[in-house]
């Protein structure tokens, strides 16, 4: 075998290439008649998806790694009642946000949150300290803070970018109860904003 050979065989398509081209539906099917190797593509495909939405929502990497885990058993447990495979990505984003919500329920009430940035020393001005990457920080904070269902609402929309829609389908809500939850959860944020700008010396 020469070059020219060898560098023709070394770019021919493999049956990894071939299943990573595949829709999902194509793979759920494989996967139904227990493939193994089907269930590890549904889960190279969407488990950083699934993972930022957890890690967002719960702003711990242990809880958002094992929720990633268990909402990929509950799937594939579940996998024979889905009726629609071509909706296999938002049906998991479901179940991680379902459980998710079960987390937050279960945790004290929250009174602070913890953040990894640093307070600037000295006394640097009271608009310079509500500039920038505070703002961003104070905001993140004020969002740990909402109720689980509003902080989902603000999370899937403004956070992730999905539409009231896909937001609504993913909260498991209609429309309209959507759309009020990111209403309520503005409220929220701008008065916890409001009381901790006030609150600055």
């Amino acid at each position: 075998m020469n070059v020219v050979e060898a560098c023709l065989l070394a770019r021919l398509p493999t049956a990894d290439d071939f299943r990573q081209a595949l829709p999902d539906s194509s793979i759920i099917a494989s996967a139904r008649r227990g493939d193994r190797s089907a269930l590890d593509e549904l889960v190279r495909r969407h488990q950083n998806r699934i993972y930022n939405l957890a890690y967002r929502m719960l702003r711990q990497r242990e809880d958002a790694e094992d929720v990633t885990q268990e909402a990929f058993l509950k799937a594939f447990e579940a996998l024979p009642r889905l009726r629609h495979d071509a909706a296999f990505r938002s049906w998991l984003s479901r179940i991680a946000a379902n459980l998710c919500l079960m987390r937050l329920r279960s945790r004290p009430e929250p009174t602070a949150v913890a953040t990894d940035v640093e307070t600037p020393s000295g006394d640097t001005g009271r608009d310079e300290r509500w500039s920038g990457r505070e703002i961003a920080v104070s905001i993140r904070d004020a969002i740990a803070l909402l109720p689980p269902k509003y902080r989902l609402a603000v999370v899937a929309f403004y956070v992730e970018g999905r539409s009231y829609e896909e937001g609504a389908r993913l909260a498991g809500v209609p429309r309209l109860t959507f759309k009020t939850w990111l209403y309520r959860a503005r409220r929220m944020l701008r008065d916890a904003l409001a009381a901790e700008k006030e609150a600055e010396p």
